[in-house]
């Protein structure tokens, strides 16, 4: 089916994924720059790809991504501190935007297209557990003495899965002092919460636009209700997937789901996974050039860094 496809229209839908790569940039660059970080956006780029690259190669999850993220700013003179606020923050705007419209697409998926009864719990549940997990997070940062004590039992805990000590709990009061100061430093700074709102809201409409125009481009033409809630349910259940970026999951989700639209199984399988190709392995090519580039090396933490980044980003006015 390939061979008939558009190839002007699929360069077109590189272009979108190139838009939505330099969105998520940019929101990670506004986070810094919110925290008096200043680095040049294609300092920020590379940075990305080079996470984006690692995490879709070796680690679920995002982890390995991270540690890149980490190391790379680290070496940038970021203080270790400052770090943990950029990364917790930028994953905060851009899931919190995701999830919003995966209770949306729930809720369509009900009302609008009247699903079985099963559907209808699934539904209910899944949207509870949502607004379960969103107040217990709220109750959490406004009792923190009780925050320290469960992530600490979270650190024990994985640590003691993988037999070594993956996360140093001498540090996790200062992490969580950093994580205080500088989400109260995002929300005093004005627009903050507009801009990062926004900026993750660019990445996931011009990686949905990708999909979007993939579909255009082999000639069949699907209602943009039926794209965007098939798009948001599969990243939303597929990134929980214990596979690198979701591969595997995301893919055979979105495939049901648009069959259960009813567009042709062929037409299905050759979207996602020209989609997928653009959206999940064209970038990782050019992430491991930028990670050649951004290389990014160990750097330990100075006794008291932790703490001392804390009273930075707390002494902001």
């Amino acid at each position: 089916m390939l061979s008939h496809a558009s190839y002007v229209l699929l360069a077109f839908a590189v272009v979108l994924e190139v838009c939505a790569l330099l969105g998520y940039a940019n929101l990670t660059r506004f986070i810094l720059r919110v925290l008096d970080v200043r680095l040049r956006l294609p300092d920020v780029l590379a940075i990305t790809l080079s996470g984006l690259a690692v995490s879709h190669v070796l680690s679920a999850g995002g982890v390995g991504g991270w540690v890149v993220t980490y190391n790379a700013l680290r070496k940038r003179q970021v203080p270790h501190g400052l770090i943990f606020v950029v990364i917790a923050a930028q994953q905060f705007f851009n899931y919190a935007v995701l999830w919003f419209f995966f209770a949306l697409a729930l809720i369509y998926l009900v009302v609008a297209r009247g699903e079985s009864i099963l559907s209808y719990l699934a539904a209910i549940v899944l949207i509870v557990l949502l607004l379960w997990l969103t107040a217990y997070g709220v109750y959490l940062y406004n009792h923190r003495s009780r925050m320290r004590r469960r992530v600490a039992q979270v650190a024990r805990l994985v640590n003691r899965v993988m037999r070594r000590q993956v996360v140093h709990e001498a540090h996790i009061d200062g992490w969580l002092d950093n994580l205080f100061a500088g989400m109260r430093r995002m929300t005093s700074h004005r627009g903050a919460l507009r801009t990062t709102t926004a900026l993750a809201c660019v990445y996931w409409t011009c990686d949905l636009l990708c999909l979007y125009v993939t579909f255009r481009a082999f000639g069949y033409s699907l209602g943009f209700a039926s794209l965007a809630v098939a798009y948001v349910v599969a990243y939303a259940v597929g990134t929980l997937a214990p596979t690198p970026g979701g591969l595997g999951a995301i893919e055979g989700i979105m495939i049901a789901v648009f069959v259960s639209f009813g567009v042709p199984s062929a037409t299905a399988v050759a979207v996602v996974l020209v989609y997928r190709l653009i959206n999940f392995w064209l970038p990782i090519l050019p992430g491991f050039v930028a990670y050649l580039v951004v290389k990014p090396g160990r750097t330990p933490v100075a006794e008291g860094e932790v703490e001392e980044a804390a009273e930075e980003v707390a002494g902001y006015r």
